[in-house]
């Protein structure tokens, strides 16, 4: 018989081993870590703290995702609360940028909008590149001018090495909210970007009330 018929021997019998204590007693094994023989009792007990330990490796990790979603939640919420107070559409900026450097460590960002209250120079082809985006993007490409966005003495010193391009839309796509960094991997192409597209959704419903009110008094006047 080879190994393998003799494991499903074994396997179609489980009564082999209390019928025959004294073989499973005896039964001497290597040591996984190499060295003196063990018996299958030590073996089997070496084995469950393997799995132990791998139990409680994914039990940290589980704990550490609880965290940190946590932590993404109140920070996501203070941006709330901080766009619900702003009065004006350049306040509701400021707030975006200032939540986005300070809360979210991201180092560089840039808000265009094209549409009233707001007319931000943006060229035509940008804005025909995020209209089409079904998704932020994220990699390491900067689109047309965009690059040129960020504040000039805080990229000086600083090579650009990935993007993220959020659209912003109520019914129509209206502006964009643009992200970079540094560091390569910050915005890397393989990332998951539902966060960023509920950041540009909360941006969007704060920055479109604005919007409204401008196009209200339009009317008004009209």
């Amino acid at each position: 018989m080879d190994a393998q018929e003799i494991a499903s021997w074994l396997r179609n019998h489980p009564n082999f081993f209390d019928q025959h204590a004294e073989v499973f007693a005896g039964l001497r094994l290597p040591h996984p870590e190499g060295g003196h023989a063990i018996s299958m009792v030590e073996r089997q007990l070496i084995t469950l703290r393997e799995k132990n330990a791998q139990l409680e490796r994914r039990i940290s990790e589980l704990i550490g995702y609880g965290q940190h979603n946590d932590a993404l939640g109140d920070k996501l919420h203070r941006l709330t609360l901080a766009l619900f107070r702003a009065i004006d559409p350049e306040t509701a900026e400021a707030v975006v940028r200032e939540s986005l450097q300070a809360d979210f460590r991201v180092p560089f960002v840039a808000l265009r909008q094209w549409t009233p209250p707001v007319f931000d120079p943006v060229s035509v082809e940008m804005q025909a590149y995020v209209v089409g985006l079904d998704r932020p993007y994220v990699g390491p490409s900067a689109a047309y001018e965009s690059a040129q966005w960020f504040e000039p003495d805080a990229v000086e010193n600083a090579e650009l090495k990935s993007f993220a391009y959020v659209p912003l839309a109520a019914g129509e796509v209206f502006g964009v909210l643009c992200l970079a960094s540094d560091d390569a991997a910050r915005f890397a192409p393989d990332m998951a970007v539902d966060v960023l597209t509920r950041l540009g959704n909360l941006v969007s419903a704060a920055l479109a009330r604005f919007a409204s009110d401008a196009q209200a008094r339009l009317g008004e006047l009209d």
